[in-house]
């Protein structure tokens, strides 16, 4: 006895310094890494619930909004609208008058001088916006706005800016910004009358409903149908809420929402109190650790276990309480770590922690694995999966490397956790994250897709913005076992990526399905060589002469015994297994002795092949298509290479390296499908593109519907000032056709003026058009 008793007493001392140490370790991991951010403002979203409540009622919005412009007429505004809002405006006497709208650059003379009249009419106290922001993602340079001159003479300037985190997420927006070397208040600062230190930031206070902040339609205001009592001494923030003007963010706890509602929420905020501030995650890390030094020191068990939980809610409440009594926000994560650690039990839960890591875990993400779902899976007797696939995985991995491509898996499976809370995520595959899902929550699960895919649309941050689309699979709760099922729901996934919908559940014949495409592969080039894959040509007209010109290449597959198969069942499978190189060679050889023929005939057409978005930046094939132009003997200028604008925007300087490769070749490269991205002409005149092709979804209905045909001309007249062509796709009547032509339009396709048919009828029908004009 004499001697065990200092050997127990040496154990114990060394345990608590394990743990005490292990726990600091743990905190300070996640304080200086910032890995526990996500799960703070997650918290910080439950908090802002518990202490919602309405807005002051001091800050108003004027909301361009959907029905103000259908009652305006024009697209974009003209600025009298502008100037009759703040006539309108100043005649109520409000105390403040701000304006969310971009003013960077001149309209109409007249438009531009009844704004600047109205400034000089309200005294020059109007605020006008500025903004300063990165050039690109990645960028360390700034580009900067502010209004012209005429208006920005008669005006107070303030900054608009926004600061979205890395998760997409707009949490905090400046007290001032320096644009063009001038410090200027932010809006919501100026609006508020509060201080505006420069490169200070504050933090929204989101339990500030938006819903409660009154808003007023643009052409109430101006129509008079606002009473000016209820904007008399008020702060009035002008801005667009209609989805047309796309000024739109994500933000916590209310999804998307408008630019203008962001501002008029950050006013509000400084109205309520003192300046939000941010304290360190260190100060709530060392109350924690001071608990555990206190709890694993001897005593009684039972009450050091109830001074450990005690002393943990309280660390999980301080936050509540320095948000309502200070606006202080303060991080909890790291402090909460250290206490998951140290309530783990020392050295032997490490030890276990890290087998774990080795076989339950991802080793690029961190995230739990395949193994760790069989495994959670099989614990609770069964369950259906739920896998969302990252759509182009491939093409986004190969251009970020590996350690940004883990960090994208991380930023998405946040988004996941937090549009599925009490969810755990698993990367069950390189490219798919899951998670399981009970079987009476089934039927919910369209809702929660519906949800995620909202938050997915802001870009995701990992050293640079990709857009992230997903598509998602379920599979219920009967086949064999968590890796059966987990396989299951990804073919799910994979069919609702090929028939672009957001989610399927998988059904047993998608196995046959499975098959038959491992089956067309194989069959591939045999089917090349006997000329069963070919090319049907679809004419393209010139809108001012009135002649076909040029064909678009669509490749046709003719099988002997399941018959025509459309390109969208075996294009997209060839570019999932790496074979729509082989594919695109045969179409674009064919299309080169096909435009030889037409030329041998007295018809110098030109050819425009599809590139799929996988061989975009693929140089070795861009040299062999270089080599085939060549041995073709086809001016290059007769061939367009098509790429669609999604391919074109999912890594800006990578398609803009990509594309000047092609453009060396001499040959033209035209934006397909425009419009059914999410850029804009501003970011194409980026790209050394020759041409534009706008989707058949805005043509059909742009010789009926106004705003669409707005829309088009609009895009037509800024494509020529960066010295595009454009091309209408999907033209089917004649109305359609005259619309276009009078907006000039410079090339239109579709079955009004020819199907997609073979070389020869190409051949025919140049034949009789010739015959016409002769």
């Amino acid at each position: 006895m004499p001697d065990h008793a200092p050997s127990e007493t040496a154990f114990t001392r060394w345990r608590r310094r394990a743990i005490l140490a292990t726990a600091a370790i743990a905190g300070a991991s996640l304080l200086f890494s910032g890995a526990g951010e996500a799960f703070d403002q997650m918290l910080r979203s439950a908090r802002d619930g518990l202490r919602s409540h309405s807005a002051s009622g001091e800050v108003h919005i004027v909301e361009i909004d959907a029905r103000s412009i259908k009652q305006i007429h024009r697209w974009p505004l003209p600025r009298g609208a502008h100037a009759a809002t703040i006539d309108s405006l100043h005649a109520a006497r409000p105390r403040a008058i701000a304006f969310d709208v971009d003013f960077s650059s001149a309209s109409e003379p007249l438009e531009d001088a009844k704004l600047k009249a109205a400034l000089k009419r309200a005294g020059g106290n109007v605020i006008l916006p500025t903004l300063r922001q990165a050039a690109g993602a990645g960028s360390s340079e700034f580009s900067e706005s502010i209004p012209i001159k005429s208006l920005a003479e008669n005006a107070f300037l303030a900054a608009v800016n926004v600061i979205p985190d890395t998760d997409g997420y707009v949490r905090q927006v400046p007290l001032g910004v320096a644009t063009f070397g001038t410090p200027r208040p932010s809006i919501p600062s100026m609006i508020a009358e509060s201080k505006a230190d420069i490169g200070r930031s504050f933090d929204i206070d989101y339990s500030i409903d938006p819903a409660t902040i009154p808003r007023h339609s643009m052409i109430d205001v101006i129509s008079g149908r606002v009473p000016a009592a209820e904007l008399a001494g008020k702060r009035v923030i002008i801005g667009g809420t209609a989805i047309e003007m796309g000024d739109r963010y994500v933000v916590p706890r209310y999804g998307v929402i408008p630019g203008v509602v962001i501002q008029a929420l950050a006013a509000e905020t400084l109205l309520a109190g003192p300046i939000p501030e941010r304290w360190s995650g260190g100060w709530a890390l060392s109350l924690a650790l001071l608990l555990i030094a206190l709890t694993v020191r001897p005593g009684a068990g039972r009450r050091r276990l109830a001074l450990f939980g005690g002393g943990s809610a309280g660390i999980i409440a301080l936050p509540l309480i320095t948000e309502a009594a200070w606006a202080v926000f303060l991080p909890v994560a790291p402090a909460l770590a250290a206490l998951a650690i140290a309530a783990a039990g020392g050295a032997a839960a490490l030890l276990q922690e890290r087998y774990r890591q080795r076989t339950l875990v991802d080793e690029a993400t961190g995230l739990p694995n395949l193994a760790r779902l069989e495994a959670d899976l099989a614990g609770r007797g069964g369950g259906s999966i739920v896998v969302a696939h990252i759509n182009r995985f491939a093409e986004i991995a190969s251009v970020l490397g590996p350690a940004a491509t883990a960090q994208l898996i991380l930023r998405v499976s946040e988004r996941l956790t937090f549009a599925t809370p009490d969810r755990v995520i698993y990367r069950s595959e390189e490219a798919n994250l899951a998670w399981i899902e009970a079987p009476e929550d089934e039927d919910t699960i369209g809702d929660r897709v519906e949800a995620i895919s909202s938050l997915m649309r802001a870009p995701v941050e990992c050293g640079r913005l990709v857009d992230v689309t997903l598509s998602f699979g379920l599979a219920a709760a009967e086949a064999a076992d968590g890796k059966h099922l987990a396989a299951n729901a990804s073919l799910a996934a994979a069919r609702a990526a090929r028939k672009g919908m957001r989610w399927t559940k998988f059904v047993e014949s998608e196995t046959d399905e499975t098959n038959w495409q491992l089956s067309l592969l194989g069959e591939l080039d045999a089917a090349m060589a006997s000329g069963q894959v070919w090319n049907a040509y679809q004419p393209k007209l010139d809108l001012s002469s009135g002649r076909i010109f040029a064909v678009e290449a669509l490749v046709r597959w003719l099988h002997p015994e399941r018959g025509p198969i459309g390109p969208d069942s075996f294009i997209p499978l060839l570019e999932e297994h790496g074979r729509v190189r082989e594919l695109t060679t045969h179409v674009l050889a064919q299309s080169l002795e096909d435009a030889r023929a037409w030329d041998a005939a007295g018809y110098p057409l030109g050819v425009a092949v599809n590139v799929s978005a996988t061989l975009l930046a693929d140089h070795g094939f861009i040299e062999l298509v270089g080599q085939m132009l060549r041995a073709s003997g086809l001016p290059p200028e007769r061939l367009t290479v098509e790429i669609t604008e999604t391919a074109a925007i999912n890594s800006a300087d990578a398609a803009v390296a990509a594309l000047e490769s092609w453009r060396a070749l001499g040959v033209n490269v035209s934006i397909d499908d425009y419009g059914t991205g999410q850029s804009s002409l501003g970011y194409l005149q980026k790209l050394p593109a020759t041409e534009l092709k706008i989707d058949k979804s805005f043509i059909d209905a742009v010789s009926s519907d106004q705003r669409n045909a707005i829309m088009v001309r609009s895009t037509i007249a800024l494509a020529h000032e960066l010295g595009m062509k454009v091309v209408a796709e999907g033209i089917e009547d004649r109305e359609c056709l005259d619309a276009l032509a009078a907006m000039g339009c410079d090339t239109g396709q579709g079955y009004l003026i020819s199907r997609p048919v073979t070389a020869a009828a190409v051949t025919d029908l140049l034949a009789q058009e010739a015959l016409k004009a002769a």
